[in-house]
């Protein structure tokens, strides 16, 4: 998120460096009566203008917000005129990316099988904005809420919901029993993302049994669980 501030600011500058640039130019060659160099710099001056600051590059998952709500949710990239959105005092925010800029959110499900062993469920997961009415005033007061600990807060959510969730037994591995298999497991882990107006578009799961299954963790991912398991027992 802030590296999409960064991006935004950098063509904001270059865009007006360039058109002082040129309006500098146009009065230099009229000054001189350079009419054609003169007249080739002002329309150049004048296409700037109008890709640069009248027309508006709206990138995909974003939110049109008036007074703090979202009139509605921009899908894909587009480009619309500017002032279209100024006289209606109106704002466009850029929802951050998800599978994009950020990496696939991994989640790990644990559970005994009966003989002293371990189920291992891998999840991978893949999200995407609900693209739901009532969802776009979610996804816009979590991004407001959380800002760079947005992706953290996802995390969390997911890590809450799974906390409770028992992995079967591992079905056969063609496409379709997968995907039926997966079905349960994610329909809970959507319920609780659609609090901040996400779901997931898309889960690959990789399976592993035996008596003993090694944990790979991020710090941040440890810090996570203890405070979500400690959440829920003090919530007991």
């Amino acid at each position: 998120m802030r590296i999409q501030r960064l991006i935004w600011l950098l063509r904001r500058i270059l865009t007006y460096a360039l058109l002082f640039l040129l309006l500098a130019v146009v009065i230099y060659t009229l000054s001189h009566e350079k009419m054609l160099a003169g007249l080739i710099f002002g329309i150049l001056f004048i296409l700037t203008l109008y890709k640069g600051v009248i027309c508006l590059k709206i990138p995909a998952d974003s939110v049109v917000v008036r007074d703090g709500r979202v009139v509605f949710f921009i899908p894909e990239t587009t480009v619309r005129n500017r002032f279209d959105f100024v006289s209606r005092s109106q704002t466009i925010v850029e929802l951050p990316h998800y599978g994009l800029l950020d990496r696939p959110y991994k989640l790990e499900i644990f559970s005994p099988d009966n003989e002293g062993g371990l189920y291992s469920c891998r999840l991978v997961l893949q999200l995407d904005y609900l693209r739901e009415e009532h969802a776009w005033q979610k996804a816009y007061d979590s991004f407001v809420l959380h800002q760079e600990r947005l992706s953290v807060e996802v995390r969390r959510l997911l890590l809450q919901s799974s906390i409770h969730l028992v992995c079967p037994p591992v079905p056969l591995q063609d496409d379709e029993t997968l995907s039926e298999y997966l079905k349960p497991l994610v329909a809970v882990l959507n319920r609780g993302l659609e609090g901040i107006g996400l779901h997931i578009e898309e889960a690959k799961c990789t399976f592993s049994a035996g008596s003993t299954l090694v944990r790979y963790l991020a710090a941040e991912q440890e810090l996570l669980e203890k405070g979500v398991t400690g959440g829920v027992s003090a919530e007991k």
